[in-house]
């Protein structure tokens, strides 16, 4: 006899995975800023910005370590962390409309089809925290 597959499978499977996306950028913001405000161990910088774009990298490197958390939290108990996905949903909106405003402004000419891709990608993956979203405390 096969067992029954774990509750909201794919919902815990997609937070998750963006858990793990928003931890490794997130790394990768902080240590560009470690790098270039403390050690400058790599020969080459990450980002080739001035020093308030690595302050800005450093903070966004720690907002999304803290989002990779609330999302693994929300991975680990689906039914009373579904406010983490519709959060994560409306951020991912938002960031899809920024990049269609940059795409439209002309004056990211030479990402013009990456911002449109991404765009759609932030869509999606939106579209798949509202769909997947699991019922809140038992409701319906």
């Amino acid at each position: 006899m096969r067992s029954a597959p774990p509750a909201y499978l794919w919902y815990r499977l997609l937070a998750a995975t963006t858990a793990l996306f928003c931890l490794l950028v997130g790394l990768i913001f902080v240590v560009a800023f470690l790098d270039r405000a403390l050690f400058q161990v790599f020969a080459h910088p990450l980002f080739e910005t001035n020093y308030w774009g690595y302050y800005i990298l450093g903070f966004a490197g720690s907002a999304l370590l803290a989002w990779a958390g609330c999302l693994l939290s929300a991975a680990r108990d689906p039914e009373h962390g579904a406010g983490i996905g519709t959060a994560t949903a409306a951020g991912l909106m938002l960031g899809s409309i920024l990049r269609l405003l940059a795409w439209y402004s002309g004056e990211y000419r030479l990402a013009a089809d990456q911002l449109r891709l991404e765009s759609a990608v932030l869509v999606v993956l939106a579209l798949a925290f509202v769909w997947l979203r699991p019922a809140r405390g038992g409701r319906t």
